[in-house]
């Protein structure tokens, strides 16, 4: 979910005592990342939507800050700028216009929430993605991604070029999208090991959905046959949305969940008001 960040080890310590002290904000000089600060099991505490946060003293220099804790793991607000960045890879399932800060928090929470549950539910244990698949699966998102196209992804040039115009690397991606591969298996074999999802529904999607997508754009959609693995994953996301936002929530209540910065609004869910996401994270 996030780039690591590596410190030494007196550097964390004060950075973990920043943030206790002030626990909106942390004026280390280095950032050292999403930390867990889980402790043992406790009782389930009702969700807060907003914390006011601490005052800053004056002088420091706000390098990062905690926007939100789940359960004891921290939320950054670089995580939430780095989350957004990644939006661009999922142009069918995370609206350009619609990537806020807000929504990328929620993303975020939500996909915490679901990798806490895949370390605890030992019975709905999914197999990691192996770097050839992972590999395979970059590779038709380069042929479907519209803003692809004045790049010329299916290029190693051109995709690198797209790549770096985001803020990105080939590892981060890599990264990114072998575990939202893991996730995707989680969801489906908790949710999904009964939905079927028929060829004339992935038709449908390609041509009322997909297809428009590139009509302002030089390039022609590429072909259903090397998208219909794609669209039937997101088809799979969308049917068992409603399920998942359900279990979500109820993580969210029975579980602490704490949004520390008022700017990034209440704690909720990714589809709450945001159907075309699907309730994906």
């Amino acid at each position: 979910m996030m780039r690591a960040k590596q410190i030494a080890s007196v550097g964390k310590q004060r950075c973990l005592m920043a943030a206790f002290l002030f626990p909106w904000a942390i004026m280390c000089a280095p950032a050292w990342g999403r930390q867990s600060t889980a402790a043992p099991a406790a009782p389930a505490v009702a969700p807060v939507a907003a914390i006011p946060p601490a005052p800053v003293p004056k002088g420091a220099v706000v390098l990062d800050h905690v926007v939100a804790v789940i359960n004891g793991s921290v939320i950054l607000q670089s995580d939430v700028k780095e989350e957004m960045s990644y939006a661009v890879l999922q142009p069918f399932t995370v609206d350009s216009a619609r990537n806020t800060p807000q929504r990328a928090l929620q993303r975020l929470i939500d996909r915490d929430l679901i990798q806490q549950q895949m370390e605890t539910e030992t019975a709905q244990t999914v197999t990691p993605p192996t770097p050839e698949e992972v590999q395979q699966r970059i590779t038709q998102l380069r042929g479907v991604i519209p803003e692809c196209a004045r790049y010329h992804c299916e290029t190693d040039a051109g995709w690198q070029e797209f790549l770096q115009a985001h803020g990105l690397t080939e590892k981060e991606v890599e990264a990114h999208w072998s575990q939202r591969m893991l996730i995707l298996s989680f969801i489906q074999s908790r949710f999904g090991s009964g939905v079927r999802i028929s060829p004339a529904e992935i038709a449908d999607y390609y041509n009322k959905t997909l297809v428009p997508q590139f009509h302002d754009k030089t390039a022609k959609p590429p072909p259903l046959a090397a998208v219909s693995s794609r669209i039937e994953e997101i088809l799979l996301q969308q049917r068992v949305s409603s399920l998942l936002l359900e279990w979500l929530q109820s993580l969210k209540s029975e579980g602490s969940v704490s949004i520390l910065d008022p700017a990034y609004g209440r704690v909720g869910t990714t589809g709450d008001d945001d159907s075309a996401s699907g309730g994906q994270p």
